[in-house]
């Protein structure tokens, strides 16, 4: 008997917790601080000496956002485009995020910076699949410069800034 009571017990408190974890709800709309890190590959083509267009694809995974938001743990790969002047770069290009639960989120981005060094980027949230449906919203971004890359032929990037979506 006592066994019984406390497998029934053991039960009950797994449901109560097992309820609170898969019963959370992704918040409609809200902000806070964003981070994640990626690894870069890239195509260079030299214009000169001053000018060059580098095509580039990046994959990456979101290390920290608000526990309630979409960007949770996902993961994104993106495509751009730059062009370099004299060090100088500005590019644009579009972000595939993928939810945790295999939703998905589009964004476009702007991004200007200079070759080794600082960078800040733009990114419009466009909408998504599933329950991300209509979203809309921003991340404002800047990448931090220095970080040595652990294979040659790469790059690799932290980007640290903030969220805010919402989903009608």
């Amino acid at each position: 008997m006592i066994r019984a009571t406390m497998a029934f017990l053991l039960t009950l408190l797994l449901l109560i917790s097992a309820g609170t974890v898969f019963g959370a709800e992704l918040a409609k709309e809200g902000s806070g601080e964003y981070r994640s890190g990626k690894t870069t590959t890239f195509t260079f083509i030299a214009m000169g000496k001053e000018r060059g267009q580098m095509n580039f694809e990046e994959i990456g995974v979101v290390v920290s956002a608000p526990e309630n938001s979409p960007f949770y743990n996902a993961t994104f790969r993106d495509l751009g485009s730059s062009h370099v002047i004299k060090g100088k770069w500005k590019a644009s290009g579009m972000v595939e995020f993928t939810c945790t639960n295999g939703d998905k989120i589009y964004t476009t981005f702007e991004s200007q910076g200079v070759m080794g060094g600082p960078s800040s980027s733009i990114n419009t949230i466009v909408g998504g699949t599933g329950a991300c449906t209509g979203i809309t919203g921003t991340l404002e971004l800047k990448n931090t410069p220095g970080i040595k890359p652990a294979k040659k032929g790469i790059s690799q990037n932290i980007s640290v800034g903030k969220v805010t979506w919402k989903i009608p």
